[in-house]
């Protein structure tokens, strides 16, 4: 099971570690607009993220739906539900830790934690789309908004059918 949980990880860590480095890229300057159809750094960015939100969807399902987990506490979908409660087994509803049946549910298992990543990952897509909307002419950003929507979704896909085969 330790070897599933690790596999995970590494994915998400290597997709985040990628995000990071084009990130830390400085931007180019001397330009006032943009061209759409050139691939940005922050495209880079969003198709990053969209494989990061298609690895922890994929993950999610393969949790789901093919017993992905199975036996361990913290992956197993039929058994980790209970890790939010102090004791549910013995009666005892009350929270394992602050938050843990709300804002912290994600990590108290696989299946939240994999929700938690993929809406994360796809909000911060959608946050680094809208930043730099106003670096195009007006006539040309309905055209930047399909081109993230299509390599978002694309690179979603991609990374979700890797991990979901």
């Amino acid at each position: 099971m330790k070897k599933q949980s690790s596999k995970f990880f590494y994915w998400i860590g290597l997709l985040l570690v990628a995000l990071c480095l084009l990130l830390l890229k400085a931007p180019a300057k001397g330009q006032e607009t943009q061209k759409w159809y050139k691939i940005t750094k922050n495209d880079a960015a969003i198709i990053v993220l969209g494989a990061v939100s298609g690895t922890a969807d994929g993950y999610n399902q393969l949790i789901v739906h093919r017993k992905y987990g199975q036996g361990n506490q913290f992956w197993d979908f039929k058994t980790s539900w209970k890790n939010k409660y102090e004791d549910w087994d013995g009666g005892n509803t009350d929270s394992r830790f602050f938050g843990s049946k709300t804002v912290f549910v994600a990590f108290t298992d696989g299946y939240h934690l994999t929700r938690m990543i993929d809406r994360s990952a796809m909000l911060l897509s959608v946050g680094i789309s809208a930043g730099e909307l106003k670096e195009y002419k007006k006539k040309d950003r309905w055209k930047v908004i399909v081109k993230k929507i299509l390599l978002s979704g694309v690179s979603n896909r991609i990374a979700f059918n890797l991990i979901y085969k």
